[in-house]
């Protein structure tokens, strides 16, 4: 259920993150999310950090693989090539630094980031949503997200009765004043008047063309009126 499109900014967010990091552009693929298996699981966390990411709506993982991380590593520093999988300990800070910045982007899949943690033997149960992001250029990278749970679609507010009874709205009186042959009509000039039948003159209101009510066509004051006596069925359409 996680969208694509959630997981299409976080991507675009790292990249720009990255670009300023390594300080140059950067070209990144995005995998979808996907749900996997548990042998599938036991590949993506093997010899890999896992920094722990505590979201406000979801948790959520950075995972980076040894290999990866020395490839980010070495980029921070200008390099091109990944030296060694053994990190050093100012590798290991610009890697976590690295890794700060990647998890600030996952707000639009986890929610504000309030904390991160590294965790030493990753709970896997806690785990079911996945992506990665792969660097192409400068280097060749892989940058996997997880997250503990699909986020909750976001319930929206929907609009009642009383939230209509202010709203004004468009209303015409349709009224049927009789028959007249075609060629009648196509002789009609200005100035020319119809004859309108004895008797009530019937309308029905109308709301963006659909009847509402029925009523009686008159004059009240200054103004054209419609007495309405009762609400339309479905025959009571007019034909137009």
């Amino acid at each position: 259920m996680l969208p694509v499109s959630a997981a299409c900014v976080v991507a675009s967010s790292v990249r720009e993150t990255l670009g300023v990091l390594f300080g140059e552009t950067v070209s990144l693929r995005l995998y979808e999310p996907v749900i996997p298996h548990a042998a599938a699981w036991n590949a993506i966390v093997r010899n890999a950090n896992i920094y722990r990411v505590r979201g406000a709506v979801v948790d959520a993982a950075v995972i980076v693989r040894a290999e990866d991380a020395s490839a980010l590593a070495a980029a921070a520093f200008g390099e091109r090539e990944a030296r060694s999988t053994a990190l050093s300990a100012i590798e290991r800070t610009v890697l976590e630094r690295i890794v700060r910045a990647v998890a600030a982007q996952c707000g639009p899949v986890c929610g504000t980031a309030a904390e991160l943690t590294v965790e030493q033997q990753p709970d896997m149960q806690s785990l079911r949503t996945f992506f990665e992001l792969q660097v192409e250029r400068p280097v060749r990278a892989r940058i996997g997200i997880a997250l503990s749970r699909d986020p909750l679609p976001e319930s929206q507010p929907g609009l009642g009765v009383d939230d209509l009874l202010e709203l004004d709205v468009d209303l015409s009186v349709f009224v049927e004043v009789g028959s007249h042959p075609a060629t009648e009509i196509a002789a009609l000039e200005p100035g020319r008047i119809l004859p309108i039948p004895e008797g009530a003159l019937r309308g029905t209101l109308l709301l963006a063309g659909r009847p509402l009510a029925a009523g009686e066509c008159g004059v009240h004051g200054q103004h054209y009126a419609l007495a309405i006596d009762r609400t339309p069925t479905g025959r009571d359409e007019p034909e137009r």
